[in-house]
């Protein structure tokens, strides 16, 4: 066996390399599992739901909904706008005409919302991608009215697709601490996934420069596929870069090592490689590894390569051991459950999740939880029981029994501990003034009596 001691590398970060069908995906699952054993969580990006089992939360981008243009108050809106036109240029392969019209109905999208795009502050109401759309129609005139159509033909499926949009911001301090896959593959084309997968690591990027810098490991962003996202000053090259410093690691794998230039392997914590059938590719990752060229070609059993860590010039050969054959069938069963229960909850109605959801809440209004005792259970129903028979009947005569028992509600029913996070002796004097009010008020009705 050997050991991967992330301190002692220069960085944190693993480059898998290697041809299809070598054993890149299953190495990462192995990774993640072992990540996940030794308390470190991984954010995957998955381009093909193949991390599903492994995830302690799936992350449906379609349901919560991701805005690339909003900003956060460490950001300024200047640098969103370039970035933002710079990810959609390289992606779908815009002109330089194309890309100044886009990137000029983004700054006009941010001018209309009052928003000023060199300052640095938490800004109410952001533009979306419908705003850019009709912006796009708003330079058209006789001179750029082909560039025009020709952008918007080629861009219209990130209007067509509703996830940039307004949603629920993504909680990345949540993300930090259990491990996420983020499914891609319900989407439309390869180009839309890109462009998802290109906006989601730019707001991971920006939600890592608010935290405080840590030589501690927080976990691990894990992207097979990255070539798809590999080009100088993208979202993924920043990652890279800058991720380090707060504790994150990259772990990337692909089967086109000349996506990565030689910077990107030089600073690499480690590389891990399989076979790479194409000479060009041999070559080149061999160089890396300090090995022959025909030692990587050679790599013909999947999950058989080489890997050289940062520390050392020598590399090492390696057979990983596939996720199957590291879990038992009970864990594997169990997987299989837990991930078909998250599925399932995501295809659940949004007005049945609404009506699940209302009746949690229902139930928790009029009952404590298991936690709690069941006497004090019997002591809320009856007071509610009494509160409600009684208000009624206040309300029916119209006397001060009304008065009475919307006080004895105020009491009573919406300030439960099960909404309030407050401390054991906090909470004990607070249901002893209750019941003391109570009792006044019940002695003060049968006086009216």
């Amino acid at each position: 066996p050997f050991y991967w001691e992330v301190e002692k590398e220069k960085n944190p970060h693993l480059i898998v390399l290697g041809t299809s069908g070598s054993g890149k995906t299953e190495t990462l699952k192995s990774i993640i599992h072992e990540l996940n054993l030794n308390k470190v969580p991984s954010l995957v990006i998955d381009f093909h739901n193949e991390f599903s089992g492994l995830a302690t939360n799936l992350l449906n981008l379609r349901e919560v909904g991701i805005n690339p243009l909003e900003v956060s108050a460490n950001e300024r809106p200047e640098n969103i706008v370039y970035e933002t036109a710079d990810i959609i240029r390289k992606i779908f392969k815009l002109g330089d005409i194309q890309e100044a019209i886009l990137r000029q109905a983004i700054k006009q999208s941010y001018l209309e919302k009052g928003i000023n795009l060199k300052e640095k502050k938490s800004f109410k109401e952001f533009p979306n991608f419908s705003d850019i759309k009709k912006n796009i129609f708003r330079q058209e005139n006789s001179k750029n009215k082909n560039s025009i159509e020709s952008l918007i033909s080629r861009i219209e499926p990130l209007f067509d697709i509703e996830i940039f949009k307004e949603g629920n911001e993504i909680e990345f301090n949540k993300l930090l601490s259990k491990t996420t896959v983020v499914e891609l593959k319900d989407f439309p084309t390869e180009m839309v996934k890109s462009a998802i997968a290109e906006f989601f690591l730019n707001k991971l990027s920006y939600y890592l420069y608010s935290l405080d810098k840590s030589k501690k490991l927080r976990m691990y962003c894990v992207i097979d596929e990255a070539h798809r996202l590999m080009y100088e000053n993208s979202p993924l090259d920043r990652l890279l870069r800058e991720s380090r410093k707060y504790g994150v690691g990259v772990i990337l794998a692909s089967q086109r090592p000349a996506d990565f230039n030689e910077t990107v392997l030089a600073n690499a914590g480690a590389i891990l490689s399989f076979q790479c059938n194409l000479e060009k590719d041999a070559k080149f990752v061999a160089k890396q590894l300090n090995l022959e060229t025909r030692k990587i070609k050679n790599l013909v059993e999947p999950g058989l390569g080489y890997i050289k860590f940062s520390r050392s010039e020598k590399s090492e050969k390696v057979k990983i051991i596939p996720l199957s054959s590291r879990i038992s069938k009970k864990d594997k069963e169990h997987k299989v459950e837990q991930v078909n229960n998250k599925r399932e909850e995501k295809k659940k109605p949004k007005l049945e999740k609404k009506k699940i959801k209302f009746l949690s809440k229902l139930k928790k209004l009029f009952f404590y939880t298991n936690e709690e005792i069941t006497r004090k259970t019997i002591i809320r129903v009856f007071f509610i029981f009494i509160f409600l028979l009684f208000c009624i009947w206040g309300l029916y005569t119209l006397s001060l029994y009304s008065v009475l028992f919307f006080l004895l509600a105020l009491i009573w029913v919406p300030l439960f501990p099960e909404s309030l996070k407050i401390k054991n002796k906090t909470l004990k004097l607070f249901n002893f003034l209750r019941f003391i009010l109570s009792f006044i008020l019940i002695i003060l009705f049968l006086i009216f009596i």
